[in-house]
């Protein structure tokens, strides 16, 4: 039955044309015209168009889209021009014309960007350069000391983030620090750039969503150095990349433990939901079911997996932090001449003073973070209200886990 229908209108079709062009041969004048949109236009109503009998004799007449295109043009020339809403409407957006709807999501998401950066990104800046600044005139034992304490009493909650900050100090640490400072005087200088454009008298406000989306995108571009970018980027991911190196060997037990207990418990999990889901879910999105129980199973793994890390690398760093922390009090009370009967020496090695205050400085980092962990199920979540200063150093922490878990 479609068939019939569709031959029936392509027959009925050709008929018309070839009487229009039979009509307009012996009379000179169109008896079939092209139809717009259920109006019939004329000559002079069509900007830019010409009969075969006008200026251009014998011209080839436009297509629909062309005539839309002219018709916008026509529009912005003739502001009394009517039926080219109707005209436009009716045709879908092509290849190299804009999407009004993604236009609108994409200059969404990059106000929004832009905004949070403008308020976020130079208070952070600021606040960085004052705490390098800060550090920067301290003696090195004060820094290490308080290092140490940062080790005792938190190495349980991000042991992954500290133990990339350590690797990344043998692996070109002052060329991430470099690139970093690149990538974040790039942001300002954007985040500045647009800022003046938008508050200029050739703001955005009177135009159209493509064609703001079109000038900040003509702002980023010409703001940004490529080259700078290139180069901060390479060299990040370059740090990374022996960061992951070490990490993966120094948490190698804990990857194969989830790993391991991905694989069977996915095994289980496939065998009891895999069926119930199938039933729940529409037979298009069946083949996702095995893949998110999977992803399921492997984020389960990993959560107990690294949950049993956290208590032994709670136990090392309160050590090494408590010990840290004994030993550098120590170097500045011997430099200023306190030595408590030769108890405090500035070498560690000739007494036993800094390894005891050391393991009692750790006992109790050990147990604030075991005391207040067992309380939250070994979560290792910081208590509110510090997760609100801290909720960086987690998603930094979650990341690193999963990057270096992954198969």
């Amino acid at each position: 039955m479609p068939t019939c229908v569709y031959a029936t209108t392509l027959a009925c079709v050709l008929i018309l044309t070839i009487h229009g062009q039979l009509v307009a041969g012996s009379s000179g004048t169109p008896f079939f015209r092209p139809r717009h949109n259920g109006f019939w236009r004329s000559n002079e109503a069509s900007f830019g168009r010409r009969s075969q009998g006008g200026a251009y004799p014998g011209a080839r007449p436009l297509s629909l889209r062309s005539q839309a295109y002219i018709d916008k043009i026509a529009a912005k020339e003739m502001p009394g021009y009517s039926g080219v809403d109707n005209v436009i409407e009716r045709f879908p957006p092509r290849g190299g014309e804009d999407s009004d709807t993604f236009v609108k999501v994409v200059g969404i998401a990059a106000d929004i960007l832009v905004q949070c950066g403008r308020v976020v990104l130079p208070p952070i800046v600021a606040l960085t350069k004052m705490i390098v600044g800060f550090y920067q005139a301290l003696p090195k034992d004060a820094i290490m000391a308080q290092v140490g304490l940062v080790y005792c009493f938190a190495g349980g909650y991000y042991p992954t983030l500290f133990s990339s900050l350590a690797a990344a100090q043998q692996f070109g640490w002052d060329v991430m620090v470099e690139a970093i400072q690149d990538l974040t005087d790039e942001a300002i200088n954007v985040i500045h750039a647009l800022e003046e454009v938008q508050t200029s008298k050739y703001g955005f406000d009177d135009d159209r969503a493509a064609n703001s989306f079109r000038r900040n995108t003509a702002v980023v571009m010409a703001t940004v150095d490529p080259q700078k970018v290139n180069q901060a980027a390479g060299a990040l991911y370059t740090t990374w990349v022996g960061v992951s190196s070490v990490l993966e060997k120094e948490y190698a037990r804990v990857i194969t433990l989830s790993l391991t207990m991905a694989r069977y418990i996915e095994r289980l999990a496939q065998f009891i939901l895999a069926p119930p889901a199938r039933m729940c879910v529409a037979a298009d999105y069946h083949r996702w079911i095995p893949v998110v129980i999977g992803w399921g199973c492997k984020a389960a793994a990993m959560n107990v997996a690294w949950r049993i890390q956290r208590v032994m690398s709670a136990a090392t760093s309160a050590i090494t932090g408590g010990l840290m922390f004994a030993r550098a009090c120590a170097r500045m009370l011997s430099k200023r001449g306190v030595n408590m009967f030769g108890l405090i020496q500035e070498d560690d090695e000739a007494t036993f003073f800094d390894e005891v205050i050391g393991f009692m400085v750790a006992g109790l980092g050990f147990y604030t973070q075991f005391e207040a962990q067992y309380r939250n199920r070994f979560s290792f979540k910081v208590p509110y209200p510090f997760n609100l200063v801290t909720w960086p150093f987690d998603l930094a922490e979650k990341w690193i886990q999963w990057q270096i878990t992954k198969e």
